[in-house]
């Protein structure tokens, strides 16, 4: 294989292994295996074109046509002319094809379904990233510049997923990226010519040839290293619920449609952050904190694979907001006052409020949609980062007969609020059918399904579940019975419209954690989603169907339905919340954090619940988590890996130097010459196995300007090997430890101290590694096959050699019959036999 197909195959797979990362954005992912082959056609194509002596510039063009053929081939066959030759009516089809992808990017929410429009979309991005990057790398031989096509694709992928850049996708296009460029070093180094003398790695600086000497792989590996253990290190807010959810800032003016794409994934990726970083503090005149929950966004449009918010036109902020639609007369409410105070990096576009608000006053342009009553920034710029605002809301006190009594929806509503996929589980169906049976009013479904996910239906809280919310993670999520906010409010929400009730998925925080002055801190670890249902005449009501997490609704306790719920004492005025779920604390916390009837509850980081009267801080830390303990692991083996060389040296070093009892034999002398050469080398002497022993002792002498001391000993030593190599009887001196200790510290002398320390932690000799490992490597594969050889041999070959002597010798015994009558009659048939 010559250096440019290499670098044309490793091209190919950095662009691969660089779009994995858009592997998680669309299910399933049988495009990948799509862009795949048409990369490699283009590959194959362009190697053969250039093998043809094609002009440069005419290669690109030509792969282009290939990747074109296939494209139509894959996706306009039956618009195109012979089902692969493209015309106008191919065109139509691919932009009809984008523009249903690009609206499928707009309407869902990832994963996304594999549409084919969005399909056309990726594997059309993933080919012509491959064309620029075989072009750059191959045909104009820029391989440096290639990073930057493939960097465009390793943004885009990481940046749109919901969990954003993770390790493996890093480690996968970090890898990808530096074969290429060790393909480039090595085709590079092999027309430099052969070397003819000196050491095999003269040319490259490393031994056996290779286009990568000792200090490139260790740059390469510590820069890996370095990106991967740096993010670890540096505490961030993350992205999506607690950074730019829908693209914070985009600017919105006068009645624009405000829409997002999936805020709701992104608490996944919240929750499991290494730390608990404060998002916001607040002050309220509330007493109870179920009155404290704080609304950012809901989500009212299920598309069978994640909760999303539909578009809706906003207006121009009213002073004050309207009535909540839905509510009527009669129902006990008193009003709330929060002055809320946000932290400089939380930058998002929705403003944190109690529900529902009357009244908000906050600095800066904002807009308000009406059906879902948010706030969303309207400019360019214009985020919820350093804001200090204040909002009056309603408590709303329903009593469980006015819940009970409330009439049916509107036509309206029910058409917008109980919309389901086709291809909803039907378990999702039987088991909300069956959790209800029973119950006589919307009402008390609505609590038996909260208690049931709560209490009765043995789930549990785990944040290390996959964070999908599609229909076949929803159905995975009720038969393992765990999960955690997204799954309980997603999978109620649908139950929820199974039963003909409106409901949506709204995300927030809970109430945090109140300080002694009075101040509630909410972090991070904060984040959460439940779902919200409508009742007629008293509009929509918060539900807490996550065990262990948040503070149940008063009006959520006493219901009357199926499953009976014992509460705390509550008053008329103001009823006080219940903690939902089990006895004690939650999945994976300790006992002693179980929660105690009657006693404040404040979020731990770990997920479940703490029973304590002294309130903690939002700042606190969590545990480490699968994820970076895999990193810790993984990074740890490559210290390993880098402190491999060390390793060998001292081990090689104390060996060849330790005292022998009698006269030195001929290989203790070769070992303290070699101990010598690798201590220079180590300094950045290299080697050079064409030199004699002499002709190195006075190079060294030279540059490690020894003094008379040093000269004497680095003759000796270069003596007793000259000896050992070329004297017919060798005469070993007793003794040349000493000799070569004060030659290394003659060249130790003469070194700065970068030389010294790189010699004791990244020795060069260290390469002999890698040598040695490879000649093991050779030689156990010799002994497998000559193994292998003598099995078959014994097993196969010897029965075939008996079996075919057998046959040979009952051919010759058939044979001797028949040639003794040919005997016979030539002995007939001469003239003494004529008739």
């Amino acid at each position: 294989m010559n250096g440019r197909t290499r670098i044309a195959l490793h091209a190919a797979s950095a662009t691969l292994l660089t779009a994995i990362c858009l592997w998680p954005l669309v299910t399933p992912a049988a495009w990948l295996v799509q862009a795949a082959l048409i990369l490699a056609v283009s590959t194959g194509a362009g190697l053969g074109l250039r093998r043809l002596g094609t002009p440069r510039p005419m290669v690109p063009l030509f792969q282009l046509l290939v990747i074109l053929l296939l494209l139509t081939l894959g996706f306009a066959q039956s618009h195109a002319f012979l089902g692969i030759l493209p015309g106008p009516a191919v065109f139509t089809q691919f932009s009809d094809l984008i523009s249903s992808g690009v609206h499928d990017m707009s309407e869902y929410a990832t994963p996304a379904p594999a549409h084919t429009g969005l399909t056309l979309i990726l594997v059309g991005s993933v080919t012509l990233i491959g064309l620029i990057v075989d072009t750059l790398a191959v045909t104009f031989q820029r391989v440096a510049l290639t990073g930057l096509p493939l960097l465009a694709l390793y943004c885009v992928g990481t940046g749109l997923h919901s969990s954003g850049p993770t390790w493996l996708w890093f480690l996968l296009a970090a890898c990808g990226y530096l074969s290429l460029l060790l393909a480039e070093g090595r085709d590079r180094l092999s027309r430099w010519g052969r070397v003819f003398h000196g050491s095999p790695g003269a040319l490259t600086g490393a031994p056996g040839g290779h286009p990568l000497n000792a200090t490139g792989y260790r740059i390469a590996a510590v820069g890996v290293v370095i990106g991967l253990l740096l993010p670890v290190a540096l505490p961030s807010l993350g992205d999506g619920l607690l950074g730019r959810i829908g693209g914070g800032g985009s600017g919105l003016g006068g009645n624009s449609i405000a829409t997002a794409v999936d805020p709701l994934a992104s608490i996944a990726a919240t929750l499991n952050q290494p730390t608990n970083q404060t998002v916001l503090t607040y002050t309220t005149n509330s007493t109870s904190k179920t009155d404290q929950y704080l609304r950012i966004v809901d989500l009212d449009q299920f598309n069978g694979v994640a909760w999303t918010t539909s578009k809706h036109q906003i207006e121009d902020l009213p002073t004050p907001l309207p009535t909540p639609d839905g509510l009527g007369p009669g129902v006990p409410q008193a009003d709330m006052s929060t002055t809320i105070t946000t932290e400089p990096n939380y930058v998002q576009q929705w403003l944190p409020m109690p529900y529902p608000a009357t009244d908000v006053q906050v600095s800066g342009d904002w807009k308000y949609e009406p059906e879902g009553r948010t706030l969303i920034g309207g400019t360019s710029g214009t985020t919820a980062a350093g804001l200090k605002y204040l909002v009056t809301s309603l408590v709303l006190r329903p009593s469980s007969q006015q819940l009970a009594d409330a009439p049916a929806p509107s036509a309206a509503i029910l058409k917008t609020y109980t919309a389901l996929p086709a291809d909803l589980p039907a378990l999702v169906r039987t088991d909300a059918r069956a959790v209800t049976q029973g119950a006589t009013s919307d009402y008390a479904k609505a609590v038996d399904l909260q208690n049931w996910f709560t209490t009765t239906g043995g789930f549990s809280y785990n944040t290390q579940v996959s964070g999908d919310t599609g229909v076949n993670a929803m159905a995975e999520f009720l038969k393992n019975k765990q999960g955690f906010c997204v799954h309980f409010a997603a999978t109620m929400a649908a139950m929820a419209r199974v039963l003909g009730i409106p409901a949506r998925v709204v995300i927030g925080f809970t109430p945090g954690t109140e300080q002694p002055n009075g101040t509630w801190v909410v972090g991070t670890k904060d984040a959460h989603a439940w779902p919200e249902l409508y009742f007629t005449g008293i509009g929509w009501l918060r539900f807490e169907p996550t065990p262990t997490i948040g503070v149940a609704p008063g009006y959520t306790v006493n219901s009357g339905g199926n499953t009976t719920v014992t509460s705390p004492t509550s008053t008329a005025t103001a009823p006080a919340g219940k903690p939902t779920g089990k006895t004690g604390g939650g999945t994976g916390c300790p006992p002693a954090q179980g929660r105690t009837a009657g006693q404040a509850r404040t979020i731990t980081p770990c997920g479940g619940d703490r029973a304590d009267n002294t309130p903690g801080s939002a700042t606190t830390g969590s545990g480490t988590g699968p994820l970076q303990l895999a990193l810790i692991a993984a990074a740890g083996l490559l210290v390993l890996l880098l402190l491999l060389p060390m390793l060998w040296r001292l081990g090689t070093r104390r060996a060849r130097l330790r005292p022998q009892p009698r006269e030195l034999t001929e290989q203790q002398v070769l070992a303290a010459w070699q101990e010598m050469i690798d201590s220079a080398w180590d300094l950045g002497i290299p080697p050079d196995a064409g030199e004699t022993p002499r002709r190195t002792a006075a190079r060294l002498a030279e540059l490690g300007e020894f003094g008379e001391e040093q000269r004497a000993a680095l003759g000796r030593v270069a003596l007793a090997t000259e000896r050992v190599l070329y004297a017919p009887e060798a005469d070993t001196p007793a003794s040349l430890q000493q000799d070569v200790r004060t030659v290394c510290s003659g060249l130790a002398a003469s070194a700065d101290r970068r030389a010294r320390t790189r010699a004791v932690l990244l020795p060069a000799s260290g390469a002999r590694v890698n040598r040695r490992i490879r000649a093991s490597v050779r030689g156990f594969r010799q002994r497998v096959l000559a193994a292998v050889r003598s099995v078959a041999e014994r097993l196969v070959l010897g029965p075939l050699r008996t079996v075919g002597g057998r046959t040979a010798a009952g051919l010759r015994r058939l044979a001797r019959p028949l040639r003794r009558g040919d005997e016979r009659r030539g002995d007939g048939d001469g003239p003494d036999g004529a008739a």
